[in-house]
């Protein structure tokens, strides 16, 4: 009797050893993953827990933002490199498929398209993080040389669960960090204009309360009843300038400053004001309406309305007109427009951003240089691309670029004050414009830059032109030493 039940004991407890084995990898595995708060951190160490829990040397996994139709970095295990280049592709062509975006939360890829992986690669699972992100996981076959069982694959997928929560916890947690990051940038954005404005009201009011006293004393064997109200008005309003100033200094001091209803009722009390005033000393309408217009025109809000623009040919004409701007210097701008689907956006507001972008690029590029602009469909939308090969932004620079009034270099070694020349300079502001756009009208903005190697130092300076350049003996040598690429997203209608 004893001997009849012995096969059966010790299938019972090979079961139960593989039921306690599977159990302690999830508990290992969820243990590994909680409170982890970095993508890249969480894809590594999955990888490094599921080949050693199912006896593989080789794995690799990719995200996939679909928005942006941008494939993320490729993590993997036991992979050389050389292999790495064709796994991002077929990993890419891959998630980019609708058929894996919408059908299930986990899933095998079909037979067809696992012939685009490399034929180490064994076990593929397409699984879906969020309504924008996906991921493919890839194992290699087992050490011992046995295949995946059923009971395999079912760990895969529930571990495999246990990771798409890690990476919703950590996308989550990363938007929350950048959203921190964004606010605190604006924030310091919002004190350094203010200031800026502070400060750059202070010099004018010295310099017109310097050459009022200066023009009173002049007209003094004057008969003082032709000059001295004149002088007198002069004096009154340098002095609201002056308590202007220090309003805005003030405001900095305070949580809120309600002064747009307030201006607004003493501006339309001016305006009737000063029609009523024309009329009276002119006796002439059209004098009156003259004056409630300009206020209007200086002061008026004005509607900024969305548009339906066409991208491609928007880009081309902008570009087409700010040309003679920059006729005087030797560059090549080469642009690649593909046919792309409209987006809705004030018609001002993306001219103020393409025109800064391409201002950007020809000031930070030397003479011989080259600039490309392309227009092309992404994901769900468009993105514009201003790519120039000049000098590039330092590191410790690229995380203030769109702080706005940040100099990127020392106001002594800008070479020019005119737009468009090398190293032009500025304040800053067309970035900072840029980004509360961004915030404003709901699209994507974003870069990369390499610093010119030539010149890796904040004091370091290029000559101007690839000629002078002493490190170039070819304008490609300049093209591949350094850059900035700015990336626009739009939404497509």
């Amino acid at each position: 009797m004893s001997e009849a039940l012995q096969p059966i004991t010790d299938q019972i407890e090979t079961e139960l050893s593989k039921k306690l084995f599977h159990l302690k990898t999830l508990y290992d595995v969820s243990r590994e993953l909680i409170g982890m708060d970095s993508i890249e951190a969480i894809m590594h160490r999955f990888l490094l827990m599921s080949t050693g829990n199912f006896g593989v040397f080789e794995g690799f996994m990719q995200l996939y933002d679909r928005q942006d139709g941008v494939a993320g970095k490729l993590e993997s295990v036991g992979i050389h490199d050389s292999k790495r280049t064709l796994l991002e592709q077929a990993s890419g062509r891959l998630l980019a498929k609708d058929t894996y975006h919408v059908e299930g939360l986990i899933k095998n890829i079909e037979a067809r398209d696992k012939s685009l992986l490399p034929d180490f690669i064994e076990q593929v699972l397409i699984f879906k993080v969020s309504d924008t992100s996906t991921g493919i996981l890839g194992l290699g076959a087992k050490i011992v040389e046995d295949p995946f069982s059923k009971e395999d694959l079912h760990l895969l997928e529930t571990l495999v669960n246990n990771l798409i929560a890690a990476l919703k916890n950590a996308m989550a947690t990363e938007a929350l960090r950048d959203a921190y990051h964004e606010v605190s940038s604006l924030n310091r954005a919002k004190d350094k204009v203010i200031n800026h404005l502070s400060h750059e009201l202070k010099t004018p009011i010295a310099l017109l309360g310097g050459s009022l006293a200066l023009l009173k004393r002049a007209l003094t064997p004057v008969p003082a009843k032709k000059w001295e109200r004149t002088i007198q008005r002069a004096g009154r309003s340098l002095e609201r300038l002056s308590d202007l100033q220090q309003e805005v200094e003030d405001i900095m001091q305070i949580e809120s400053y309600e002064s747009h209803s307030m201006i607004c009722r003493l501006l339309d009390e001016c305006c009737d004001e000063l029609e009523s005033l024309a009329v009276q000393q002119v006796g002439q309408e059209s004098v009156a309406e003259c004056i409630r217009e300009r206020i209007n025109d200086i002061f008026g809000l004005k509607k900024n309305l969305p548009e339906e623009i066409v991208l491609n040919d928007f880009v081309t004409e902008i570009v087409n007109a700010m040309k003679s701007g920059f006729s005087h210097r030797m560059l090549d701008v080469k642009l690649r427009m593909q046919p792309v689907p409209k987006i809705t956006i004030p018609g001002e507001a993306l001219t103020k951003v393409i025109g800064g972008l391409i201002k950007n690029a020809v000031e930070n590029t030397p003479d011989e240089g080259k600039i490309t602009i392309n227009v092309a469909p992404t994901g769900n939308g468009v993105a514009l691309k201003v790519q120039d090969f000049g000098v590039g932004i330092l590191p410790d620079h690229q995380v203030r670029i769109f702080e706005g009034f940040y100099p990127t270099q020392e106001t002594d070694a800008y070479a020019s004050k005119q737009p468009f020349d090398f190293n032009a300079g500025g304040k800053g502001a067309d970035l900072l414009r840029m980004k509360i756009f961004s915030e404003r009208y709901g699209f994507k903005l974003d870069f990369f830059s390499e610093r010119c190697r030539h010149i890796p130092g904040p004091a370091d300076v290029c000559p101007g032109s690839i000629h002078a350049c002493p490190f170039c003996s070819t304008p490609e040598d300049c093209f591949d030493s350094g850059g900035s690429n700015f990336r626009v997203i739009f939404s497509a209608i």
